[in-house]
């Protein structure tokens, strides 16, 4: 079996140094301004399972927001430590910081020392990464789990020892049970073990001797996957299965939209724009080319698996989150690092510089992207990644004796259920003209336009002619602003917070 490229010799005190280092740093930037308020998918993650008894959390599918790993370990932060953001968030954060060591000890079974290194410490102050590490969902809990089944996947074909496709069955369930996209990780990985047993085959005229040892752990993932979601299975396929599936949202199930939204994140997230992006997918061409040359399975087993989730959510007609690619993030950043360094040597040694020099060039340009990606982080410091507090209090203060006040479209569920305000819910053009009937103004809040303008055309007709915004409050999160209006004209105000 071709694996003579994937060998990982023993790390130094130097480099185990850094790596404690990388991750102490990791977890500071990762609990900083932790506390902030929640957003939509936490408040329901929090609301519809987190809240309930472990019992229940472990026996009841409430729909494709659960995430049962997550659930369960944030019950457990919350019911030590009380309930915060924070606490809520707790599990995120540690998943998050585990992904640095993570991804070093994956990039030391295909790569040298310093691109390890330097690939974690990119990971270490990504936006995107410390985004999600703040977020209570199970994001970088599959991005964990990722890393580490790739890292057994690498650690069976080379060696051919027992206990790693043991431990691989029982970190690709673990994975499973935090969000079920993880099967299409497993999936692809077992799809690249195929292609490597054809391709020995092919070579040697007969299957390696250890051929099929991997397939065992599948098939232990699979065990213990259906053996943990047995009790929720008609749950999970009256979520996912059949004529009618009322999650697919319009434009959000187009992978159009989802690439769209991805470069808008990456140019959002990088220091210099655009041209920062193009420079970017340039160094990731030349890193992604390089470690063709290395090795193709190794490839495919990084890039696979993002290819196989794309076309199980077209088959599935589910939403095309940006989100559900985020397991390729260490991947991703692996990629970035051996391009960057190789750039800056090319550069180097075509002025005429020594192989020294050239190697203090790729370092030096690793740490201009670390520094250029500490720019975008204010931003996630300082603004929340949905403003319902903002909002609320704006309203309730300018609110005048016998005024209204409504709610449309998703942010109805915060506010009455996690706020507790008793505020209505707009569905319909007669319960706008209805509330509009009294002689007092009415303040309305809502958020994604767009969903309900394609969703509710009636709706958001009444909504755009008869009120007026009067102030958006934005957040971190893309399109999750939250829009104030009025029905009284004379207090229209674009002016964006």
């Amino acid at each position: 079996m071709p694996t003579e490229l994937w060998s990982s010799p023993a790390t130094s005190p130097v480099a185990w140094g850094w790596l404690s280092g990388l991750s102490i740093l990791a977890l500071i930037l990762r609990t900083f301004a932790l506390n902030q308020q929640l957003w939509f998918d936490e408040i329901i993650t929090l609301l519809d399972s987190v809240r309930f008894p472990l019992r229940e959390i472990v026996t009841h599918y409430n729909g494709q927001n659960q995430h049962t790993l997550y659930s369960i370990l944030a019950h457990g932060s919350i019911r030590l430590l009380g309930e915060h953001s924070w606490t809520l968030r707790l599990p995120a954060v540690l998943f998050g910081v585990a992904c640095v060591p993570a991804l070093y000890f994956f990039a030391r079974l295909v790569t040298s020392n310093a691109e390890a290194l330097a690939a974690c410490a990119l990971m270490t102050v990504n936006y995107q990464h410390i985004w999600f590490s703040q977020n209570a969902r199970g994001y970088t809990a599959m991005a964990f789990w990722a890393l580490l089944t790739s890292i057994f996947f690498i650690r069976f074909v080379s060696r051919g020892t027992g206990y790693d496709w043991v431990l691989y069955g029982i970190t690709a369930a673990l994975g499973i049970y935090t969000h079920l996209m993880m099967m299409f990780v497993v999936a692809a990985q077992a799809v690249v073990y195929l292609w490597m047993l054809f391709a020995a085959a092919r070579s040697d005229g007969r299957l390696p001797r250890r051929g099929f040892g991997l397939a065992h752990g599948f098939g232990l993932a699979i065990v213990i996957s259906f053996l943990l979601y047995a009790p929720v299975i008609p749950g999970i396929l009256s979520h996912t299965v059949g004529p009618a599936r009322e999650h697919v949202r319009y434009q959000w199930a187009s992978p159009l939209w989802a690439l769209a939204e991805l470069v808008r994140g990456l140019r959002t997230a990088n220091a210099g724009g655009w041209l920062a992006l193009a420079f970017g997918g340039c160094i990731a061409l030349g890193g992604l080319v390089s470690y063709w040359r290395q090795n193709r399975f190794l490839v495919a087993l990084m890039i696979l698996p993002g290819v196989v989730t794309a076309a199980g959510i077209l088959a599935t007609s589910h939403n095309f989150w940006p989100r559900f690619f985020f397991f390729e993030i260490g991947f991703a950043l692996l990629i970035v690092a051996r391009g960057a360094i190789l750039m800056a040597r090319f550069v180097a040694r075509s002025l005429g510089a020594s192989k020294s020099a050239a190697s203090v060039a790729g370092a030096t340009l690793i740490a201009l992207l670390v520094l250029a990606s500490l720019v975008p982080l204010r931003a996630a410091y300082v603004y929340p990644k949905q403003d319902y507090l903002g909002a609320m209090r704006f309203v309730q203060h300018r609110r005048q004796p016998g005024e209204q006040i409504a709610t449309a479209g998703v942010v109805a569920i915060p506010y009455q259920r996690y706020y507790g305000q008793p505020w209505p819910m707009l569905e319909t053009s007669a319960q706008v003209d209805n509330l509009l009937a009294g002689e007092h103004g009415t303040w309305l809040l809502y958020a994604m336009p767009d969903s309900i303008r394609t969703s509710e055309p009636e709706l958001w007709h009444e909504i755009a002619s008869k009120f007026s915004l009067v102030r958006r409050f934005g957040g971190t999160l893309g399109g999750g602003d939250i829009y104030v209006a009025h029905s009284n004209d004379n207090l229209a105000n674009t002016e964006d917070r």
